[in-house]
Formats: structure tokens, C-alpha cells, sequence
């Protein structure tokens, strides 16, 4: 999933390239981890596990282990949905019939001194992002929204999940300790999800002003070439070779993944705290 989020950030910044991995340290991941926990939760946690040495040996509980994964496999095809429906109505918003009227009336086309057609202005970064908040400033905001209707059914089932478990677990020994931790750190988690959700928009309109900015010396056939090739650099491999389109799955594919990565890690989260239910 990292790799593909990769190539997807790579899609929507061409100019991006990943941050070399540091080298892993316990030191610095656990001073990281302890920096997500309130004190009051760190302090019970450490009395629970030097309370007892006894193994996590649970009895056969299956049903909240099964339920985790089905809930996320339904968000999963949920999240197909979503993304497929919000291409197919940004691909009509965006296509060249609905997009060139909109640049018409708001007077972005000009002629060019030498026949065709060319943006009004020089391109400068001002207006290079009054193009994007006029164009595309609403569908970036609209991916982040079906990561987040995703992300907040995630959490509801989460209080479910955690007071389930919490419900079957022995009242005494360290069989506490993993829920305290659990949910010490869920706050925190969720809300480095959530910033990482927020970023998503103003990413797409940094990327976007810096590649079409300094149009000047563009020149432009007709308005509906125009009205396709601004973004010229997500032509590329669109099937409509429209630029507008092709930047709205790029945005689209980030949030996707994203969105996907964030069940991953879920999913992985949930399978190591229930470990020691029993599938039999």
C-alpha cells in the first residue's frame, strides 16, 4: 500500500520525490509513541503490566475477531464506491462542454497576438490559484470528504470494538493493560489521520499553481484546446486527454489510497489486540 501511495503522490506532484527512510530506532519510536499518551493513561498502563508476568491466554471468543473483518471489508468496497461515483460526476463537471462555458463567462480567454486562443494575464502564482479555487477547488475538497465519511464510520465502529473487548476481557491480571493502551493512543491516532485527510486539498492546490503557472507564452489553438490542456502535465496517460480530468484522478487516487492505507493500518491494529481470542 506504501508504494502505491507513492506512485500516486508521484502522479499528482511529478516533481516529488519520497524522503529517504531514517534508520529505525527503539529509542526514538518509543519517545514518539509516548508523546501520543496523556500521563494518567501512561501511569495505569505501566502499574498493569508490572502487576503481573502471566501470559494473555484468552478464552474462545471469535465473533469480535470475525466482526472487525467484516466491517473493514465493507468499508473497503465502500470506499470503491465512493471514489468511482465521485470520478464519474467530476469527469462531467470537468469534461471540455461543461468546463468551457464556466472559463468563458468568468473571462479567462483572451486571443493570442499570433491566431489561437491563450489564458488571460501572465500566470503569475496569484492568478494561477484563482484559476484552481474557480476550477477545481471544490473537487479537491470533495475527495477529502469521501475519505472522511470512510474515516468517521471507522471510528464509530471503533468505540464499538473497543467496549466489546473491554466487555469479555478477565477484571483482573494484565489483560488490561492492552486497552488502556488502546485507548490512550486513539485520540491521538485518530487525529493524525485526520491531519494528514486536511492537508490533501491544499496539497492539490500547491501542485497544480506550480505546474500551470507562467502561462504567458502558452498559445492555444481554440478555447476547447485551452479548455483541455491547461494542466498539460496530466494529460499524460488520460484517456480523454483532458488535463482538468486528469488532475481530478490523480486527486482522486491519493485520497483512494490513502484512505485505504488508513483500513490497513486499522485492520492490522485491530487482528494484533484481539491475538489472544481464540478462533476455535
Amino acid at each position: 500500500m506504501l508504494l502505491a501511495v507513492q506512485k500516486s503522490l508521484k502522479t499528482l506532484r511529478p516533481d516529488w520525490e519520497p524522503a529517504p527512510s531514517p534508520k529505525p530506532s527503539l529509542i526514538a519510536e518509543m519517545d514518539s509513541l509516548s508523546g501520543w499518551m496523556e500521563h494518567r493513561h501512561t501511569l495505569l498502563l505501566r502499574t498493569l503490566i508490572d502487576g503481573t508476568a502471566e501470559e494473555l491466554q484468552l478464552p474462545g471468543v471469535p465473533t469480535l475477531f470475525i466482526r472487525v473483518g467484516e466491517v473493514i471489508e465493507t468499508l473497503r468496497k465502500d470506499t470503491r464506491l465512493k471514489f468511482a461515483e465521485f470520478r464519474e460526476k467530476w469527469t462531467t463537471r470537468l469534461e471540455e462542454r461543461a468546463l468551457l462555458p464556466f472559463l468563458q463567462r468568468n473571462q479567462w480567454i483572451v486571443p493570442h497576438p499570433e491566431g489561437g486562443v491563450a489564458l488571460v494575464g501572465k500566470g503569475n502564482r496569484k492568478e494561477a490559484r484563482m484559476l484552481y479555487l474557480q476550477t477545481l477547488h471544490d473537487m479537491s475538497f470533495d475527495a477529502s470528504r469521501q475519505w472522511a465519511s470512510i474515516a468517521g464510520r471507522l471510528e464509530a465502529f471503533q468505540e464499538q470494538f473497543a467496549t466489546e473487548w473491554l466487555r469479555e476481557l478477565p477484571p483482573e491480571g494484565n489483560f488490561r493493560a492492552p486497552p488502556v493502551l488502546e485507548a490512550t493512543l486513539r485520540a491521538a491516532e485518530v487525529r493524525a489521520w485526520k491531519n494528514l485527510r486536511l492537508s490533501l486539498p491544499g496539497m492539490a492546490e500547491e501542485s497544480f499553481v506550480r505546474a500551470v503557472q507562467r502561462w504567458d507564452n502558452r498559445r492555444f489553438l481554440n478555447p476547447g484546446a485551452l479548455a483541455r490542456e491547461v494542466p498539460e502535465v496530466w494529460r499524460k496517460g488520460e484517456p480523454t486527454r483532458n488535463g482538468f480530468i486528469g488532475f481530478m484522478r490523480a486527486v482522486s487516487a491519493v485520497s483512494e489510497r490513502m484512505t485505504g492505507a488508513m483500513l490497513d493500518h486499522y485492520e492490522r491494529k485491530w487482528e494484533l489486540l484481539l491475538r489472544g481470542f481464540s478462533k476455535e
